[in-house]
């Protein structure tokens, strides 16, 4: 009987565990305004808050060819309340792929507010919206 005990608990034990080391792929939150085509990737999927995050942006155009040079600008708000700015800053990384690194402070719902100024396909805007755990 104290076999099956310990039996039982180490199941028990082994079958709690086998969940914490489970990866997942971000998910990945796609728009089309205009002529572009944006894919947001928040990186750990979904945000912790405080913690660092990356923000990878991907666009595309109507041929579905990356679109590199242009300037992007994020801007992240919680709906509903007063938040300081929190506009991370873009970086082009080549690919038609740009980058930034960002802090949700707090918990909850936000948008992600990402305003595109590309010399060939014009400005765009898009917004995502994310929950943190």
């Amino acid at each position: 009987m104290k076999h099956a005990v310990c039996a039982i608990s180490l199941l028990t034990v082994l079958a709690t565990l086998g969940g914490c080391g489970k990866v997942t792929s971000p998910t990945p939150l796609t728009q089309t305004a205009g002529s572009l085509s944006a894919t947001l990737v928040i990186i750990p999927d979904p945000p912790v808050p405080m913690e660092d995050a990356t923000l990878e942006l991907t666009l595309l155009d109507v041929n579905n060819q990356p679109v590199s040079g242009a300037t992007v600008r994020f801007d992240l708000t919680m709906p509903g309340m007063q938040m300081p700015i929190n506009c991370p800053e873009a970086t082009d990384v080549g690919d038609g792929i740009y980058r930034a690194s960002a802090i949700f402070t707090m918990a909850g719902e936000w948008q992600i507010q990402v305003e595109v100024a590309a010399q060939a396909e014009g400005d765009e805007a898009f917004t995502f919206v994310t929950h943190t755990k």
